[in-house]
């Protein structure tokens, strides 16, 4: 595992609520089975397995990029399916997670904004789970330095946003405004729209060639019956009349031709 002892501030301030074994830990927590996170998780596989194919003829030695890494759940997940993958994080403890699953990748603690080094270029990239809750002025940076790492015309870029405001989560968003005022940006409770996510695209150089949205019920509503509200979430995620209501997102954007 490498490390960079010259993190950059931007990333730092985000970091810091994920950088303590506990937390680490936590976020595991989150993806055991039964849990509402886990069957979002399986909906969000299954899409990455299907881009994969569709573009195994522009992939034929894919190079895989998985930004944001933490413990390693979408890297393990990918990695036996591309001729190579890397894994970067900011956090020392999601990556020893992350060594404990991945069987052929690298893992790297190091400073995505700065220039990529020569080679440096890769046909898939994923970032989930981190636009949203990065501080604003955050993502602009990253999301043009994930650009700047993709590898042609045919590369893909998938991330999520896993706090759409035009979802179940609109109910929430008055106590959550009330609650952040004279604060700074918060780790949770934060809301992206879908007008955010494509100014921010603009902004890279970047244009979307799917969105997928998934995750139609409140965690709170799917315990009480887990079976039923699990194949709801099946039923209807990516669905062209309500996807765009799901509260997890997924982008698969690239550079214009």
């Amino acid at each position: 595992m490498e490390s960079d002892e010259h993190l950059s501030a931007r990333l730092r301030n985000y970091s810091e609520h994920f950088r303590g074994r506990d937390v680490a830990e936590a976020y595991e927590l989150l993806y055991e089975p039964g849990q509402y996170d886990q069957v979002l998780w399986q909906i969000e596989r299954e899409f990455l397995f299907r881009l994969l194919q569709e573009n195994a003829s522009y992939w034929p030695a894919c190079s895989y990029l998985d930004f944001a890494c933490g413990t390693g759940r979408v890297l393990a997940a990918i990695e036996s399916k591309v001729a190579s993958s890397t894994g970067v994080d900011v956090s020392d403890a999601m990556l020893r997670i992350a060594a404990q699953k991945v069987r052929q990748s690298r893992l790297a603690c190091a400073d995505i904004t700065k220039p990529p080094q020569p080679g440096e270029r890769y046909d898939l990239i994923t970032a989930f789970r981190f636009f949203l809750n990065a501080n604003p002025s955050q993502r602009g940076s990253v999301m043009k330095a994930l650009a700047a790492r993709l590898r042609n015309r045919h590369s893909l870029l998938v991330f999520t946003n896993h706090g759409n405001l035009f979802s179940y989560k609109l109910l929430l968003w008055p106590y959550h405004r009330l609650r952040r005022v004279g604060r700074p940006h918060p780790t949770v409770g934060n809301y992206l729209t879908h007008a955010q996510v494509i100014e921010l695209l603009a902004e890279a150089g970047l244009e979307v060639v799917t969105r997928f949205g998934c995750g139609f019920i409140s965690p709170h509503v799917y315990r009480f019956a887990p079976r039923l509200f699990g194949n709801v979430e099946q039923m209807f995620a990516g669905k062209q009349w309500v996807s765009r209501f799901g509260v997890d997102q997924i982008y698969a954007v690239r550079k214009p031709e």
